[in-house]
């Protein structure tokens, strides 16, 4: 077994490793699965595992969340991108990144990467933008309403 299987046999030293990694705080374990809150660019980022338990977090390998860390200012870029491009009206520019959501249902792809628009009519705006396990961003942006 080489160390990042280890390392991801044990819940506890993963869970060490990504709050480290991302400079993590209030990890917080639910039923409904595993959030804590992350920077990014001195930025907190919410972190979403959604139906994920701690045991679970083995799933996501070490070297894709170091691969991720290293490249999200280029898929936070692409994302902007895809944005921009089904709004060309808007200035997505001020939109910042407030969450990064797993969802063990797949419905997110891989990931996703989420931006907070503001108050609408139907409640507070999310656009979300997918990515695939090769980190290459779905053109469907997908709203949500909180």
């Amino acid at each position: 077994m080489n160390e990042n299987e280890e390392n991801n046999s044990n819940p506890n030293t993963y869970k060490e490793d990504l709050l480290t990694l991302w400079n993590g705080k209030d990890w917080e374990n639910s039923n409904a699965g595993i959030y804590f809150t992350g920077k990014y660019f001195e930025k907190e980022v919410n972190f979403n595992f959604t139906g994920y338990s701690e045991k679970d977090m083995s799933l996501l390998s070490d070297d894709f969340m170091q691969r991720l860390f290293r490249e999200l200012e280029k898929l936070d870029d692409e994302a902007h991108q895809v944005i921009q491009d089904a709004h060309p009206n808007e200035d997505v520019s001020e939109l910042n990144l407030t969450e990064i959501i797993f969802d063990k249902s797949g419905c997110y792809g891989e990931f996703a990467l989420g931006y907070d628009v503001g108050e609408s009519p139907a409640g507070r705006l999310y656009i979300l933008v997918k990515f695939d396990k090769q980190l290459r961003v779905d053109k469907k942006l997908i709203y949500e309403t909180y």
